[in-house]
């Protein structure tokens, strides 16, 4: 009868452990990125009855709590309305850090910003960092593409009375992850220019016509100094024509937007053929406050062509970007992050990192929905394409949070099927009590 009586011991201590976990469950509907529990009971041990028998004839001697494991599945995205609020759909943990070195796991994406100085005691070398609620930076890849500038002014020189910003100085769409082990702390320069490439070549297109009228085409060139010129081409027939063809009189000039200031004033022919296709022009480039602007008029009727009964018109392009400012970031599906400039460009500058394990049940647990690979998780890793380029394996989600997948419904049928199971425990306690005390009562 002693058997029972512990078995009924280990059944309502058992039990009892359950309710803990669906209790913490409960607790935690409403915490973000948090993952449920569930428990997993084994018998304890047996011990056989007799040998002389074809069946089983062993008796259970209770109950343990084998394991807890994590319900893996996807918790609700929820919107929010900041960009640093992220979300992982799919599988994967994001990874964190403290200042002392100490790596953590989460799914918990609800970030914040510290600032600190790259260069000491200059202002405007701050950087942001994307850091946890409680203070643990998040990791991921920086690229290198980006450099401290004391001298560049941002704009506002005038009301700062100082130089300082960083230089985009390789624009990409891209970034690839580096080693799992290599990741460190996402930096988000809050001062960052993309910096002004001049206009270098230009390209004229239209027909000119054959009638003796003045015809113009023009073309926006960006100087060095990040203006906004204007190159302009004035067409007039020439006073002199060839045998066969026509020639006009090109005037070339180099002007601001506002036409106060000239920069740069050629002139040249530009002699058309009989079939109308461009023979020659002699104006090569011209000067935009400093740097030479190639000119190009095409070749045959592939640019600039004069011929009779069509319609004039005239167009052109030429390369350049003008500088920008930082005006936002975001963070894309893959978690790359892209600064976006006032001039409409965009850039990469880095990337967040998803982590992978080969056991996500052997995560140990470490509170604040936080954990830390064990032995039985293996090491973090990332997943890999077919050209084994690191992946995210999961679609980063800006602006948005996991809640919590715990079910309500789910955990409170578990607790009544609990509490049941630890009534009917305790039942056999006292029944088995009242046998001992009527076996010890046959005595008398």
């Amino acid at each position: 009868m002693t058997q029972g009586y512990y078995s009924g011991i280990t059944g309502i201590q058992t039990h009892q452990y359950g309710l803990d976990v669906i209790s913490d469950n409960l607790a935690n509907v409403g915490t973000t990125g948090y993952k449920a529990s569930t428990t997993e009971f084994a018998d304890l041990f047996s011990k056989a009855i007799g040998n002389n028998t074809p069946t089983s004839n062993d008796i259970g001697y209770g109950v343990k709590l084998q394991a807890t494991s994590f319900q893996m599945q996807q918790g609700a995205l929820m919107p929010s309305d900041r960009f640093n609020d992220l979300a992982l759909e799919g599988n994967g943990w994001f990874g964190v850090m403290t200042t002392n070195d100490k790596h953590y796991y989460t799914r918990d994406g609800s970030f914040a910003f510290d600032t600190f100085q790259q260069v000491a005691g200059d202002v405007n070398s701050a950087s942001a960092r994307l850091v946890t609620g409680d203070g643990m930076y998040v990791k991921g890849t920086m690229l290198t593409n980006f450099a401290y500038n004391s001298t560049f002014d941002y704009g506002d020189f005038d009301s700062n009375g100082t130089t300082g910003a960083y230089l985009i100085t390789n624009p990409t769409n891209e970034a690839e992850l580096t080693g799992a082990n290599e990741q460190g702390i996402l930096e988000f320069p809050t001062r960052l220019a993309y910096p002004v490439v001049p206009t270098t070549e230009t390209s004229f297109f239209g027909n000119l016509g054959v009638q003796n009228e003045t015809r113009t085409i023009s073309s926006n060139v960006i100087s060095a100094a990040n203006d906004v010129n204007r190159l302009k081409l004035t067409f007039s027939m020439s006073a002199t024509q060839p045998a066969t063809g026509v020639a006009w009189d090109v005037v070339a000039t180099v002007v601001s937007n506002d036409g106060s200031i000239v920069y740069d004033t050629k002139n040249g022919q530009a002699v058309f053929g009989e079939s109308g296709a461009l023979s020659s022009f002699d104006i090569t480039s011209m000067n935009n406050d400093g740097t030479e602007v190639s000119v190009d008029l095409g070749t045959g009727y592939s640019g600039v062509i004069s011929i009779d009964g069509v319609g004039t018109s005239g167009s052109s392009r030429s390369d350049g970007v003008s500088g920008g400012t930082l005006t936002k970031y975001g963070i894309n599906a893959n978690g790359v992050i892209i600064a976006d400039f006032s001039n409409g460009r965009q850039s990469a500058i880095g990337r967040i990192a998803v982590y992978h394990f080969q056991n996500d049940q052997g995560l140990n647990r470490e509170g604040g929905t936080y954990y830390q690979e064990s032995a039985d998780s293996g090491n973090p890793l990332f997943w890999t394409d077919a050209n084994g380029n690191a992946i995210s394996g999961a679609i980063v989600r800006s602006g948005n949070l996991e809640a919590s997948n715990v079910r309500t419904d789910v955990g409170l049928t578990d607790m009544i099927i609990m509490q049941r199971a630890y009534q009917a425990n305790s039942k056999i306690i006292t029944t088995v009590d009242e046998m001992i005390q009527k076996a010890l009562s046959m005595r008398r």
